[in-house]
């Protein structure tokens, strides 16, 4: 048997990400662009990594993903409603990219920095809940 090669098998999980993605939010139309969006901005922060090691972690958490997404897309469990908050996150990020609360007024530096800093809660509970679970959610 051959070895598959990084980029094809990269290749292939992009793939099967983008399908298990697909069925997890039950191919609702607003939910797919979400999840697709945060499959590609996933692939792209990585495309030049080289390091073996890293690859292999990536890898890994790759196929846990997948499993993860398959069972949001079997059963209405606690899977379900994660993917469905982070479509919704995502909604709520891409909303406020494009008009933001401070974009026409003046603010006092301390509404400023509340603004600035409203994701970071958001950023660590998936972080903790990535390295638990050895999964690569966005």
């Amino acid at each position: 048997m051959s070895q598959i090669t990084t980029p094809n098998k990269a290749l292939s999980l992009f793939r099967r990400l983008w399908r298990a993605g697909d069925s997890s939010v039950l191919y609702s139309k607003p939910s797919i662009y979400y999840v697709r969006q945060r499959i590609r901005e996933g692939f792209e922060e990585y495309k030049n990594e080289k390091n073996e090691m890293v690859l292999n972690d990536l890898f890994e958490r790759c196929e846990n993903t997948i499993k993860f997404l398959e069972d949001s897309a079997r059963r209405k469990g606690f899977e379900h409603k994660v993917i469905y908050s982070l479509c919704e996150m995502t909604y709520i990020q891409n909303k406020y990219k494009s008009w933001p609360p401070h974009l026409n007024k003046r603010m006092k530096l301390e509404l400023y920095n509340l603004h600035a800093h409203s994701y970071d809660d958001y950023k660590l509970t998936l972080m903790m809940m990535n390295d638990s679970l050895k999964l690569c959610l966005r």
